[in-house]
């Protein structure tokens, strides 16, 4: 089907990319191959932990013994990328964009090689570091939901996620919703996944027996699917690698895009607001120096459940202390707040994990790839 376009100059011919590009995006491409923060620094032993440390804690509060698979060795990977870096610093606009995108994933590689061991912490706040204005409304944000009475009822959890019988629970649902748009990914069941969901490459991975409600199910196959599914498909055909690669913090600014999606769709709900909210806090107890047993502790003063405040605990002291979910509630104030300025840069955020910095540089790419179908 054809796509209704602004009629084009004939003797306009369509930019190429920079030479350059094939180079930097196959280095990239490679080292991302082999950097997986969540990966590397989530707990081999992370549901046993989680259940021993809920049965003693009403007698005693005790540090989590979590254990790690062995540490890869990115000296010469982390060398590479500072190099690549360097070089693509001198290539305008576009090649600073890699050159950011570079530098990350060395910082990501260091994140790997010190997971469960000292050194974590001080590149995950290099990695995770305070960006911009929307920090500080993600705070008061935070503290505002955290205040929210709690409405009369709540959704009631009704099934298993990994339920394969019910065809509502959410192992289902993400089959049924990937078959129906003909997206060819794998759902894959895991006991030891810190979020109730994860996109990888070629699969969308969920957790193991944790009973949902309905709200909560539509909410993760909406999440998964617009928010990290379509725009992962999207990236395949872009015209530059720099879309499937990711930008600098394109990942982070994608799970705002993905709440914005929840918002829109209704799912943005008191439960999941406090859900939100509860982790920001968190997050912000790990930059803080905060232990686990701290940041728990912090979490129950908020009202959250022993088993919650333990989970969201373990999830932001991942590897000694990721706290990576600092980034959601300033990613989706920052998506929203340049969504409401110009509506037409969403098409750019979902065409791969593109930063809201990046995306007006950006843009063109995806508009000059809509120009050539016609």
């Amino acid at each position: 089907m054809k796509r209704s376009v602004a009629p084009r100059d004939p003797e306009e011919r369509a930019p190429r990319a920079p030479r350059w590009t094939a180079r930097a995006t196959q280095a990239l491409s490679d080292a991302a191959s082999q950097v997986r923060v969540i990966a590397s620094n989530t707990p081999t032993n992370l549901r046993e932990e989680l259940d021993r440390l809920h049965s003693c804690w009403q007698t005693r509060a005790e540090l989590p013994r979590f254990t790690y698979a062995a540490p890869p060795d990115h000296a010469t990977l982390r060398a590479a990328l500072h190099g690549l870096a360097e070089e693509l610093d001198g290539l305008g606009e576009l090649g600073s964009i890699y050159a950011d995108r570079a530098r990350e994933l060395e910082i990501e590689a260091e994140l790997c090689e010190h997971a469960g061991r000292p050194g974590l912490w001080e590149a995950a706040r290099r990695r995770y570091a305070l960006r911009d204005a929307f920090e500080a409304v993600a705070d008061v944000t935070a503290a505002a939901w955290l205040d929210e009475p709690a409405p009369a009822a709540m959704p009631a959890a009704t099934s298993r996620s990994d339920d394969e019988q019910d065809p509502t629970s959410l192992v289902s649902r993400l089959r049924q919703e990937l078959g129906r748009r003909r997206l060819p990914l794998r759902v894959l069941v895991s006991r030891n996944l810190a979020s109730l969901a994860a996109t990888g490459e070629g699969f969308v991975q969920i957790v193991a027996e944790r009973v949902l409600s309905r709200t909560d199910v539509e909410r993760t196959v909406l999440h998964e699917i617009e928010g990290h599914v379509l725009p992962r498909q999207a990236s395949i055909t872009a015209p530059i690698g720099i879309f499937a690669l990711g930008t600098a913090r394109g990942s982070d600014d994608q799970e705002g895009r993905a709440l914005s999606r929840e918002r829109a769709a209704g799912f943005l709900d008191h439960g999941r607001r406090r859900e939100i909210a509860l982790r920001h806090e968190a997050a912000r107890s790990v930059a803080a120096r905060a232990d686990f047993v701290a940041t728990a502790r912090l979490l129950l003063d908020h009202g959250a459940p022993l088993a919650d405040a333990l989970r969201i605990a373990a999830r932001v002291h991942r590897g000694g202390g990721l706290g990576r979910e600092a980034v959601y509630l300033p990613a989706l104030l920052r998506v929203e707040a340049a969504l409401a300025v110009d509506g037409d840069l969403d098409a750019t955020l979902g065409a791969g994990r593109v930063s809201v910095d990046a995306a007006p540089a950006l843009r063109g790419w995806i508009l000059r790839e809509a120009a050539s179908i016609s």
